[in-house]
């Protein structure tokens, strides 16, 4: 695999120096997709409490945190591997903020896929309580260790933490379409008992989010546009919300204005194939009665409809100053005398 790794040090307080923070800036602003800029908007959410802190940094990391061991240092760390550097950037400043530990972020380029993505390693000395409060390691009542992962029940006690879970969630695994060209939202999990357990507490929020699978993932996905905008709101992107709902009412006018168009079209062909048929038929009654046979009221409507194929039947009417209905009547009665002569036509 062709990668070139351009480092971004983050020192322990969780903040990048100039050069790294001018790179972000940079990036963030190169990718222009919708869901890479819903990923900067909560990533720069202020959190207020250590609870919901830790609750994000949970979601985030068992959705794609991964542990590795350090041999030069002799440690475990955290590692993570995403393309927001937004989002990186927010669990390096909380897990340095709250358990003090020091970051490495780099930006990787992967040559041959022409892709570039970010890597993030968390170390220190309160790795192990950061572990623990984020559910990749336990200990049972012996206190034996566990690395099974799991959800602390510490992390979603109250609503502002099980928001913060799920902000967390939509950082690491999520993506959301561009609105001008489809509604669609998802989550994709590695870990089943995660994905269900994130489910339920979406759907808890009056959220419904369906669920397939997709090469050996779980997927979580929202396709109607007002459930995307609610989940996008519970997650804490309100400008995205707002770019959501005009792009809804801008599809929305688009489509009224389509079957608009779409049904005066058809008016028009309705009204093209009656004028057919009715030259046809008056075609038909002067070859066989002639113009000076008929009475003026239908010869004047009769020569009318010929010189003016394509007009509509209201401005056909004004043209020989005669009512609507009063040029429909004739032009009927000029249809029923083409059908008799039709019927006493030898077959």
């Amino acid at each position: 695999m062709n990668e070139k790794k351009h480092n971004s040090k983050i020192d322990g307080s969780g903040f990048k120096t100039e050069n790294a923070k001018k790179t972000a800036e940079q990036s963030e602003h190169e990718c222009p997709s919708f869901s890479a800029g819903v990923k900067k908007e909560i990533s720069e959410q202020k959190i207020k409490r250590e609870a919901d802190a830790h609750a994000l940094l949970s979601a985030f990391t068992l959705s794609i945190g991964a542990l590795k061991l350090m041999p030069a240092k002799r440690c475990w760390g955290v590692h993570y591997v995403l393309e927001s550097e937004a989002a990186l950037s927010l669990v390096s400043k909380l897990a340095a903020q709250y358990f003090g530990l020091e970051s490495q972020l780099n930006r990787v380029k992967h040559e041959r896929l022409n892709a570039e993505y970010c890597e993030l390693l968390l170390h220190g000395n309160g790795i192990g309580d950061f572990l623990t409060a984020t559910g990749l390691v336990s200990y049972n009542a012996e206190g034996e260790k566990s690395y099974e992962p799991h959800v602390p029940k510490s992390v979603i006690e109250t609503e502002t933490q099980r928001r913060a879970f799920i902000r967390g969630l939509f950082l690491a695994c999520g993506s959301v379409s561009e609105p001008k060209k489809a509604y669609h939202c998802e989550l994709v999990f590695k870990n089943a008992e995660l994905a269900m357990f994130s489910k339920r507490m979406i759907s808890d929020f009056g959220i419904r989010i369906k669920c397939t699978e997709r090469k050996g993932s779980i997927v979580l996905y929202i396709k109607e546009s007002e459930t995307l905008s609610d989940f996008l709101a519970l997650a804490g992107a309100s400008d995205a919300v707002m770019v959501l709902n005009e792009q809804r009412i801008v599809r929305q006018l688009n489509n009224t204005v389509n079957r608009g168009v779409n049904c005066i079209n058809a008016n028009i062909e309705k009204a093209t194939r009656t004028a057919m048929k009715q030259a046809e038929d008056i075609r038909l009654v002067l070859s066989v009665v002639g113009a000076e046979n008929l009475p003026p009221p239908l010869r004047i409507v009769a020569e009318a409809r010929l010189n003016n194929f394509e007009m509509p039947l209201s401005e056909l009417a004004e043209e020989i100053g005669i009512g609507r209905s009063a040029a429909n009547y004739r032009l009927r009665k000029l249809c029923e005398m083409a059908e008799d002569i039709r019927t006493e036509m030898p077959d």
